[in-house]
């Protein structure tokens, strides 16, 4: 028993450094792929594939399509972290840079702690509270870089659908930690995928953000099957496995990687504005989510 412990343990650390490190390369990816595809069209394409393959994949492994009231459960999942929270984003970054939107997304347990407060009356411990305030101090110093690019108004878009990606990210998450029923997480992830991309696709159609698939070039649909094979199939999966096998304080710390990994690739192979005030937002957010998830571990400790 505890050698099979002892391999577990380990495949979800090697899983939890493939997410650290292949989520944040997907804000890279996805810059690259929007200028030769709708951001929209493209997100749809990549996450209705994933669903689709991931959902024949348990079907071969015997798994039964789930019931209709979960299959409505999924939808709205699949609405809210895939359409609206992936969908937006990725429309993001075609007007600011990729590690701007990963960095903003980074405030999501933020967002969290506050909409507990809000909704479910959880109190907010003065370490929290800390934490909270320097993360946010940390927002103030990074857009305070951008001061000049949020006159234009499609940068000024950006930043507003990023929020929104955030906000509908944390709904849906609230929504997974607080449902009751027993479902298998790794069934769930492969329908909220497809619904979730169907929808997208309906909406690029809809808004006209749609081009002609024969006019793609090779290249993009490289980054495409590379953002639906590793950034949805893979990384979900390992993020799901991690999870089961590790205390959830050390599956967070892919939120502070991941928006590095967009920094480092943005800047070298983007050249993506860099300077010291966003060096310095930066190190406060992180700052402040290693404060709030410490504070959240305590307060689960004594409970």
């Amino acid at each position: 028993m505890q050698i099979l412990n002892f391999m577990h343990r380990s495949k979800a650390l090697w899983a939890l450094a493939a997410i650290s490190f292949f989520w944040g390369t997907t804000w890279f990816v996805s810059k690259l792929t929007v200028n030769a595809i709708p951001p929209l069209q493209m997100t749809g394409i990549r996450q209705t594939t994933a669903g689709f393959l991931l959902i024949v994949y348990f079907l071969i492994k015997n798994k039964k399509a789930p019931p209709i009231e979960d299959l409505f459960y999924y939808l709205m999942l699949g609405f809210l972290l895939i359409s609206c929270s992936n969908g937006l984003t990725t429309w993001a970054i075609k007007f600011i840079p990729s590690y701007l939107g990963a960095l903003i997304s980074s405030l999501m347990p933020f967002v969290m702690i506050v909409a507990n407060f809000i909704f479910f009356k959880e109190k907010i411990l003065p370490k929290t509270l800390l934490g909270l305030i320097i993360g946010f101090t940390g927002v103030t110093f990074l857009l305070s870089s951008f001061i000049e690019e949020m006159n234009d108004q499609h940068f000024a878009f950006g930043v507003l659908l990023t929020l929104i990606g955030v906000l509908t990210w944390t709904t849906g998450t609230l929504m997974t930690v607080r449902n009751k029923r027993k479902l298998d997480p790794f069934v769930g992830i492969g329908w909220q995928m497809f619904f979730g991309g169907l929808i997208l696709y309906l909406a690029s159609w809809i808004t006209g953000q749609q081009v002609s698939l024969s006019t793609v070039p090779m290249a993009t649909w490289g980054w495409i099957a590379y953002l639906t094979s590793i950034g949805s199939i893979a990384c979900f999966l390992c993020y799901l496995y991690a999870l089961k096998h590790l205390p959830i304080s050390l599956v967070s710390i892919y939120v502070y990687l991941n928006p590095l990994v967009a920094l480092l690739l943005g800047i070298l192979f983007l050249n993506e504005k860099l300077t010291w005030s966003i060096v310095m937002g930066a190190m406060l957010i992180f700052v402040g989510i290693y404060i709030v998830m410490k504070s959240r571990s305590v307060k689960k400790r004594l409970n």
